[in-house]
Parts: structure tokens; C-alpha cells; sequence
């Protein structure tokens, strides 16, 4: 989900633009000489980049010493709930946060609303899917670092030998071609695999079918909502997919890289999948180099195209002393120069709407107007305060329909009683 997108682009060589953007002391307070150490605790995407960006950040600003420390996001979770009631080293200024942790962070006091601090120019200028992934309520948390969503991706040489001139625009004619590719034997089994088995990414999936259906996770009042009629019809018509073979029958048991695999060795006509596919997509590797293409998710008869959102953010804590210095640098790798760069040089799609109009990025990423254009219809994993805990169980229970154990209707019942239970005891 955190890759390179653009790992096969042509870098297009520009002066140092971190250099000329503008922008703390430990959380524990202390000071070196009077200048201010921020402590920042991230995930390791685009770490080698984050890591430049800090020391030219220190360069320009010479009252302000950033010291990053990065870990795998599986580890990232719980390093920062460790983190919230330490002291000294063990304290951070900056965490970098999960769209799927702002509820559970920001409603414990985790994160400090940082709403007061946008500019007008970043309110109108982000991405709104963007500025989505680090609100809650009426409140902003952070600045988000990057854009992704799980995207469609479709092989369009073989659509071509098949007779289709277009992706499919509806999940009926994703059917309907799916069995075309595989009858006159384009494709050597199903034509498409998905990544079903059971982890987070399986929840971000069924987010995908739930919004292409219409559907929903909460209502209005926060009540679990994916258990209505399009929720069903979501589920129904995953399990259904893969019970018929439309869908291979072992995406119960695939991940991420297995499904890009398959598409990559252009064995699969379709995938769904995070920005980082495009990049190995189009590798040296890659047997279909030049041949994919971005579509919009199919979505069921009058229902939007909605794209399953992960990204992620920087938020300030409220250990830190040096609340200003921290937005500081949190602006700055926020800022459309360094978003640029970043793009550029580790493959982000960018927060800001006019970069995607950049003639420097769109000079060899064919793509990038057509992730623009899915940006604009997305669907978040709803965020709870005990979302660890619904995420378990509801990968429990769409495995369980996916391998038909139960039907739809009653598994979901089954989950949104569980999940009004979790909210009922604090959790």
C-alpha cells in the first residue's frame, strides 16, 4: 500500500526545491544550545527520501533540529500507543498516523486538532480525499504525506484481443468481460485475481465493493451501516464472483503481491490495487510494460466509483514543547515544492490538485490524470475508536462468506451487533 508508484520514472532533474522551502527540542523539553529537537516517529515509507528532506529541512533552519526515527508500519501502531504516555527519547513531537487510527488517537488526546493552523490556500488547494483521511469531525489532525487508493488497473492489449475498446464502467460488464477473456482463452483462468485473504487489506477491498454498491459504513449517527440491502449486494456479489470463477477461487488465500504478480506476468486482464502497482507494472521486469492502464473502479448500476483510501499523516502530540516548530516541518514536507519532489524522486502521488496538472510529473507517467480522476471518488474505512477490533472481525467475517459459510445478510447482522457492542463497551 506504501510503495513506489513511480519507481520507473525518468527523474527529471530540477535544482534542490527542499532546499529553498521554508519551514523540536525532545518531547521531553530539552534544548541543545537553544535550538529546538523535534522528534518524529514515522513509518518507513519513502524513508530515504523523508531522511534527505530532514537534513535539508535542518540546513535552512538552523533553530530547529528534526531527528527521525522510522519503523515498519506493521510495528508503527504499537510504538506509538507505547509512545503516549513515555517520557524523554521515548516521547515524540510528530507521530505519523493510519486514516484508520484518527479516531481512536484523536478521541484519547493522542493528536492535537491542528484545524486553526491550515492556510485558506491549503483548505482549497489539498486534495479533498486528502484532507479526508486526517479528519474527524470537524477537526483536521495533520497533513497528509502522500495520496493512495486502491486503484483498477486493467491490461488493455487484452481487453483489445477480446473486442473491447474500454475498461468496464459497471460490475455487470466486469462480468460479462471477465467471462469473454476466459472463454476464448486470453486469458488462462479467471481474469482477474484479488487479494482476499485475511488481513487489513481485505477490509480496504470490500470498502471498494461496499461504496461501488452505494453502500456505506456508518449512518448519519455512527451506527453500522454496511449491513443494509447494498452492503449485502456488495458481499453477495464477491463471494458470488469467486464462486463462479469470474473471479479466481484463490484469492481467499492470495495477498497483494501474489494478485500483482499474476497481473504483472500478464496471466490477469484485471487488478485492483494500491499506487505502487504501477510502478512494478511498468519495471524492466514487467511483461506488461506499456500495456496497463488506470480505469475507474466499476460500480454497480447508478452508484459512484469509489476507491478504497490508505494513506497517511503527520500529527503533533501533545507531549511535545514545541508545537510551532513541529508544524513547521510538518508544513514544509506538506508543502507543493517538496510534494513535488517527492513525486519525483520517491514515486508519491501528490496532496496538491494543481500538481497533477505538473508538466515535470505527467512528462513520463502516463497515469497520473487518470489517478486524479478516481481521487475524486473514494470510500475511508470508517474510523472507530476500537477499529483494531472491527478490522478482526470483520476479516473473520468476510472470509466466512467468501468460503460460504454464511450467507451475506446474517454475517453482516452478526458484525454490526459486534461492532455496537464494542461501541457500548467503550472500546
Amino acid at each position: 500500500m506504501k510503495k513506489s508508484l513511480l519507481g520507473i520514472m525518468s527523474l527529471v532533474l530540477i535544482p534542490s526545491l527542499l532546499a529553498g522551502c521554508s519551514g523540536g527540542k525532545p518531547a521531553s523539553g530539552a534544548n541543545d544550545g537553544g535550538v529546538q529537537t523535534i522528534r518524529v516517529l514515522s513509518s518507513d515509507d519513502f524513508a530515504g527520501f523523508r531522511e534527505k528532506a530532514v537534513e535539508e529541512f535542518n540546513a535552512k533552519n538552523p533553530d530547529i533540529k528534526v531527528v527521525l526515527d522510522h519503523v515498519a508500519y506493521d510495528q508503527l501502531h504499537d510504538k506509538e500507543l507505547a509512545s503516549f504516555n513515555a517520557s524523554g527519547d521515548a516521547a515524540y513531537d510528530i507521530v505519523d498516523v493510519d486514516e484508520i487510527w484518527t479516531s481512536e488517537y484523536a478521541n484519547a488526546g493522542f493528536i492535537l486538532p491542528v484545524t486553526d493552523r491550515y492556510t485558506d490556500e491549503m483548505k482549497q488547494g489539498i486534495l479533498p480525499a486528502s484532507l479526508q483521511i486526517a479528519s474527524l469531525g470537524e477537526e483536521i489532525y495533520g497533513v497528509p504525506m502522500f495520496n493512495d487508493v486502491v486503484f483498477f488497473y486493467y491490461n488493455e492489449e487484452l481487453l483489445k484481443k477480446a473486442g473491447f475498446d474500454h475498461p468496464p464502467v459497471t460490475w455487470d460488464e466486469f462480468t460479462a468481460m471477465s467471462k469473454a477473456l476466459q472463454e476464448k482463452g486470453i486469458t488462462p483462468g479467471s481474469a482477474s485475481a484479488w487479494g482476499w485473504s485475511a488481513n487489513e487489506g481485505l477490509v480496504a477491498y470490500f470498502a471498494e465493493f461496499l461504496g461501488s454498491f452505494g453502500g456505506k459504513f456508518l449512518d448519519e449517527a455512527g451506527k453500522p451501516a454496511f449491513n443494509d440491502e447494498k452492503g449485502v449486494q456488495a458481499l453477495t456479489f464477491m463471494a458470488d464472483s469467486m464462486k463462479n470463477g469470474v473471479i479466481d477461487k484463490a484469492s481467499i488465500n492470495y495477498n497483494d503481491r501474489q494478485v500483482l504478480d499474476a497481473f504483472k506476468n500478464g496471466k490477469t486482464a484485471f487488478v485492483a490495487g494500491w499506487s505502487f502497482y504501477w510502478g512494478e507494472l511498468n519495471g524492466s521486469d514487467s511483461k506488461v510494460k506499456g500495456k496497463v492502464k488506470v480505469g475507474m473502479v466499476p460500480a454497480a448500476e447508478g452508484a459512484p466509483h469509489t476507491a478504497a483510501t490508505g494513506s497517511m499523516y503527520l500529527a503533533i502530540t501533545p507531549q511535545s514543547e514545541h508545537e510551532d516548530a513541529a508544524w513547521k516541518f510538518i508544513e514544509y514536507l506538506g508543502s507543493k515544492e517538496v510534494q513535488k519532489q517527492q513525486s519525483l524522486e520517491a514515486g508519491s502521488l501528490p496532496i496538491w490538485k494543481d500538481l497533477y496538472s505538473d508538466a515535470d510529473l505527467n512528462q513520463n507517467f502516463t497515469a497520473l490524470k487518470d489517478m486524479e480522476k478516481q481521487l475524486e471518488q473514494v470510500i475511508s474505512r470508517p474510523s472507530l475508536d476500537s477499529y483494531n477490533e472491527f478490522s478482526k472481525n470483520m476479516q473473520i467475517v468476510l472470509q466466512a462468506v467468501l468460503t460460504g459459510q454464511k450467507d451475506a445478510k446474517t454475517a453482516l447482522d452478526e458484525l454490526a451487533a459486534s461492532t455496537e457492542q464494542l461501541a457500548a463497551n467503550g472500546n
